[in-house]
């Protein structure tokens, strides 16, 4: 029966394009192709093609009373996380979609004053940031804005604290004698506003390259020291420290098979000149 219908559907497409040429659907670069055969149906789906990962292809050829029935169509799946929408014309698609991210990295403060020792990794940030981008028509390159939260803490050595005198400045200043479990950081909380260009290395490519300054919203600054004295436990968190109320940072990921390595570099000062010790920052980690 196999073997049959096979045969009525090899010679029913041959007459077909025999007759009317306009019947010739020709799809360049498929991403996947999907034969289902049994005794009734065969149909043929064809789901991507070019840069356009959505474009879907369906033909339906069923045995319906010793006649066959056959339907095409074709459609574009939207993905939910990933939503995509183009505007068409005879050339192909121009694509642009809301992509929602995550970034987790340590920190490394650079251009540190005098007297400041930051201890190893204990400076981190964190940033979520949904970005719409925008990818012209047969192009690798993508041109991207968003918006998002990051969030960086830096820590030093507990040997001193930062603290704000009664000047308002801030400074390096000694614990209460006696005093363990010492910490002391900064925590600053922004809105960011990345504006990112990709490159790919090719249309099938899973790689790809990006680079863009990011743009800070500075909105919260914080102290934050702890410490146990005496059997009691101290928690000192201080406000209007000083910091930057816009920063510019410059950052690059390198993504392979969905994940990411980023690098950034913050080239201005966290906290204002007059305000407080003066150091920059080089971070790196995860970005998905």
């Amino acid at each position: 029966m196999k073997k049959i219908l096979l045969g009525m559907v090899l010679l029913t497409a041959t007459a077909v394009q025999a007759m009317e040429d306009n019947d010739t659907t020709i799809i360049n670069n498929a991403h996947k192709v999907m034969v289902i055969t049994n005794d009734s149906l065969q149909q043929i789906k064809v789901v991507g093609k070019d840069e356009d990962k959505q474009y879907v292809y369906e033909n339906l050829i069923q045995i319906v009373d010793t006649n066959y029935v056959s339907e095409t169509r074709t459609y574009r799946e939207l993905n939910a996380v990933n939503w995509k929408v183009g505007k068409k014309d005879q050339d192909g698609w121009s694509s642009d979609c809301v992509t929602l991210h995550f970034g987790l990295g340590v920190s490394n403060p650079t251009n540190v004053s005098n007297g400041i020792d930051f201890r190893p990794f204990s400076s981190w940030e964190a940033m979520i940031w949904a970005q719409y981008e925008h990818t012209p028509k047969h192009k690798l390159q993508t041109y991207s804005v968003g918006l998002g939260f990051t969030s960086r803490g830096y820590g030093i050595r507990d040997d001193k604290m930062l603290y704000k005198g009664e000047d308002g400045v801030v400074g390096l200043y000694d614990y209460p004698t006696g005093a363990a479990s010492r910490s002391s950081r900064i925590t600053i909380s922004s809105l960011s506003v990345p504006f990112l260009f990709k490159q790919k290395f090719g249309h099938k490519s899973h790689y790809s390259l990006t680079l863009g300054p990011v743009v800070n919203f500075n909105i919260a600054g914080t102290l934050n020291n702890s410490f146990e004295l005496e059997d009691d436990d101290y928690n000192v968190t201080t406000k209007n420290i000083g910091y930057r109320p816009v920063t510019v940072d410059f950052m690059g990921i390198f993504r392979a098979y969905g994940f990411g390595f980023y690098v950034k570099y913050s080239p201005m000062s966290v906290l204002k000149t007059n305000r407080g010790p003066e150091f920059r920052a080089l971070s790196f980690g995860l970005y998905l």
